[in-house]
């Protein structure tokens, strides 16, 4: 007699997992949508509490897309000014934290091409033009495979990538930062850039080949 299949333990452990990561951020975003509507009513506190949430969140984006401390932490106000005086317009038949961040990448994307158009080199690594090109080049890579979307969120970042992601558009920046660094999902990401899922991937496949001509001569060292 063939017994009943019995699931893997693995396949066991990963199904609860994904429950249980559904369940957590099912909870989040309804208490989002609670503080949201609450901060409406005049709650000041409830506002509070909701940019504690994501504040941190909010100032990592703005320091990989623009690369300084201090001018990340402008930016990180500036959204949280632009959150309270339009939190009016938001809606709840999405996520907040997409719109918070649709916020962020705009406040992000807009300072880029105001210091682009006067002529200023934007750097994600503070004083890097301080370092001499064979400086730069000792820098090491993970390894000689490099693939972007699996090395970004490594600590070991080397100040490489981060000149390499410096080169890019501030639109190919945004989507490398909003995936990589992030880790946010495709259609998350078309919900945060108002666009479709074929563009983000599009934009994705874009700004990786990018990266990979840029570090071209360093992954062949």
């Amino acid at each position: 007699m063939i017994g009943a299949y019995t699931p893997e333990p693995a396949l066991e452990d990963d199904a609860a997992l994904a429950k249980a990561n559904a369940e957590a951020s099912a909870e989040s975003h309804a208490r989002d949508h609670e503080l949201v509507a609450a901060f409406k009513a005049g709650d000041q506190a409830a506002f509070e509490e909701l940019w504690l949430k994501y504040e941190q969140r909010v100032y990592n984006h703005c320091l990989r897309m623009v690369g300084d401390e201090e001018e990340s932490h402008d930016l990180t106000q500036d959204v949280g000014i632009k959150v309270i005086r339009n939190i009016k317009n938001y809606e709840h038949t999405y996520a907040f934290y997409t719109w918070l961040y649709r916020i962020t990448v705009n406040c992000c994307i807009d300072f880029l091409r105001k210091k682009r158009r006067h002529a200023q080199e934007v750097s994600l690594t503070p004083n890097s033009e301080d370092e001499s090109a064979d400086q730069v080049r000792e820098h090491t890579i993970p390894d000689e495979t490099f693939v972007p979307d699996k090395t970004l969120l490594n600590r070991e970042l080397s100040e490489v990538m981060n000149a390499a992601i410096a080169q890019l558009s501030e639109k190919l920046r945004a989507i490398i930062v909003l995936k990589e660094v992030d880790g946010f999902s495709y259609e998350e990401i078309a919900d945060i850039l108002e666009c479709s899922r074929g563009t983000v991937k599009s934009r994705l496949f874009r700004a990786r080949e990018r990266l990979k001509e840029i570090l071209g001569p360093y992954v062949a060292e």
